[in-house]
């Protein structure tokens, strides 16, 4: 629930300048890790969209392409595109199974298995960049505080009216 102008943290003004935005500061974060790592795993030709596929199959294989979708945080249509890409590379294959032809599973191939060795200790570089100087209780600190901070967005966007509940 929105909170009223005088319960805000901060005047409105405040956030104006993109130094005091949580969301502006977690976007310069996400594009400098990106844009390090992708440096690094291009060497093995998997862009940053990939990677971010690979991961979560690396996690568990085999789970439906809307299930992968989820994961990544991105819709259905874009994950097709992306699945695509990642078939004809080699990294995945697409089965569907006779219990529902509806749905389409998600397998990494064993290229891609292997690539898990060699791209994991690139993402774990750029963490210990990202966090140098820090100490593993304010890395730990940052981790939780981010997971709440999305959470209390998760929570808000649940909350939401969907747009076609809203009138024009």
């Amino acid at each position: 629930m929105a909170k009223t102008k005088e319960s805000f943290r901060h005047p409105a003004e405040y956030y104006t300048d993109p130094e005091n935005s949580i969301g502006y500061l977690a976007r310069v974060v996400f594009r400098s890790f990106s844009r390090l790592l992708e440096r690094r795993t291009l060497t093995h030709d998997v862009s940053a969209g990939p990677w971010r596929f690979l991961r979560q199959l690396w996690r568990e294989d085999g789970i439906t392409q809307r299930e992968l979708s989820e994961r990544v945080g991105m819709r259905e249509p874009t994950t097709v595109v992306a699945l695509k890409g990642l078939e004809k590379a080699g990294f995945i294959t697409r089965k569907k199974t006779s219990d529902d032809r509806r749905k389409t599973f998600i397998f990494l191939t064993p290229h891609a298995k292997k690539l898990e060795l060699v791209l994991a200790p690139m993402n774990a570089e750029i963490h210990e960049i990202a966090t140098r100087g820090m100490s593993d209780e304010e890395v730990e600190l940052l981790q939780g505080l981010m997971r709440r901070v999305i959470g209390n967005l998760a929570d808000e966007t649940r909350n939401l009216s969907v747009l076609s509940d809203v009138k024009a």
